[in-house]
């Protein structure tokens, strides 16, 4: 029997995009929602970081920022409650895991793993690569770090069939706007080596559906084992929501960025990939529209 997973990434605050996905996700009758990181943007406000200039006190500020990031995650939580689909989330580097876990508990699947059919699923999140405004929570221990050799041991010692990681595997899904591919090569060892049936990862916007890197990966890589002739896929969705480069000192726009792209996964029962079909929900005006096709292939 054929599974249908719905995925999608970097949500960056934007609980409109991800109201329209879900809907979408429960229009298509959706086995499953799969969420790869950065549901967070602001993970924290312009005048909680104004307090914490003027008074420097620490505590106050880290609570504040707790506070708005469950609640936006609450929100986010709220609308993937109402569609009754199962889904999964795993954090992204603008995500705090402990504020994650606080909202999703089990339906975050950080250094977990978890069964879809006959299937298992192992998650990891976060990424090595951090702007200004967070790695000031990692600082101040807000933020896990990204452990190449945790997030190896980890695939090594479960051996999933299908992975969810934000940070893509170096080389496959990972191709930056200036050709650098900057995802993990934990990931990719574990794929040369064990051959999982499907990764999804998310983080670089730009190897996504939309991708404008100078290889032209949009959103699907293959690796074909040559030792066994077992095929890894391996899908980044871009990224759903309203990505926007932002002033440190302000938090205010810099720039604003393609968005809203997202992906339909057809599975088989123990995880091997059948199709893919490529969506975006962006307008030409910059907003959010109806659902859209962008591509679909056979896998």
């Amino acid at each position: 029997m054929i599974r249908k997973l719905m995925v999608c990434s970097d949500i960056h605050d934007d609980l409109e995009s991800l109201s329209t996905f879900v809907d979408y996700a429960q229009a298509q009758n959706a086995d499953r929602v799969i969420i790869l990181g950065d549901m967070g943007l602001r993970p924290y406000t312009s005048q909680d970081l104004f307090d914490l200039i003027k008074t420097r006190n620490v505590d106050t500020f880290v609570e504040a920022k707790r506070i708005h990031s469950r609640q936006v995650f609450g929100e986010m939580k709220q609308t993937l409650d109402r569609t009754g689909i199962p889904f999964l989330v795993i954090p992204g580097n603008y995500d705090g895991n402990s504020d994650l876990e606080a909202v999703f508990g089990d339906n975050n699947l950080h250094k977990k793993t978890t069964q879809f059919c006959d299937a298992k699923l192992v998650g990891y999140g976060g990424a090595d690569a951090n702007p200004s405004h967070i790695m000031l929570l990692y600082q101040l221990g807000e933020m896990e770090s990204f452990d190449h050799q945790e997030l190896y041991d980890l695939l090594t010692n479960q051996t999933p069939d299908i992975c969810m990681i934000h940070n893509p595997p170096q080389g496959l899904c990972d191709n930056m706007f200036n050709g650098q591919n900057v995802g993990t090569p934990a990931t990719t060892k574990y794929i040369l080596e064990s051959a999982p049936k499907l990764v999804l990862s998310g983080h670089i916007h730009e190897a996504g559906p939309n991708g404008n890197n100078p290889q032209g990966v949009k959103g699907i890589s293959k690796y074909q084992n040559p030792r066994n002739n077992k095929s890894t896929f391996v899908l980044n969705p871009g990224n759903l929501g309203q990505f926007e480069l932002i002033d440190p000192q302000t938090l205010n726009s810099v720039r604003k960025f393609d968005f809203g792209t997202f992906m339909e996964v057809n599975v088989e029962e123990d995880g091997t990939p059948v199709n893919v079909i490529a969506y975006t929900l962006q307008s030409k005006s910059n907003s959010v529209g109806d659902v859209k096709k962008l591509y679909g292939y056979d896998l």
